[in-house]
């Protein structure tokens, strides 16, 4: 009995060792979101960094019509809307941004993209919601 008990503890320290501790998010929790509609798209990858907090990476917002129409993405959490990105380049055009951290004080448990034109009554379309695994 004793050698099992010492095994297991000897087992837990070299997994705490090397960062293997239970409920620690990996990259494996990062999340990809895309979303489109009539004369836009956008996508991006959700990396978790905290109950919190993500950074949003890779993202690309695409005005794929030839409308004369700004496309325009926003990332929404439960009760509040980040401010929204913008591509007036025209049509046809890509805008990136490399990286775009983000947190909200009281935690965080979801998030999602949407994706829209901007016209008189705007034409958008929300991805799948990624879940925030530090929550």
């Amino acid at each position: 009995m004793k050698k099992r008990a010492i095994a297991a503890v000897v087992a837990g320290l070299a997994a705490a060792a090397l960062g293997l501790t239970p409920g620690t998010a990996s990259a494996a929790d990062n999340d990809a979101l895309s979303a489109s509609t009539t004369g836009a798209s956008a996508s991006l990858t959700v990396d978790w960094t905290g109950s919190e907090s993500f950074t949003l990476r890779n993202v690309k917002l695409s005005d794929t019509s030839c409308d004369a129409h700004p496309v325009f993405f926003h990332v929404s959490v439960p009760g509040f809307q980040f401010p929204n990105h913008f591509n007036s380049a025209g049509c046809g055009t890509t805008t990136t941004w490399g990286s775009m951290p983000g947190s909200l004080t009281g935690g965080i448990h979801s998030l999602w993209l949407t994706v829209c034109r901007d016209t008189t009554f705007d034409n958008c379309s929300t991805s799948a919601t990624s879940i925030n695994p530090y929550n």
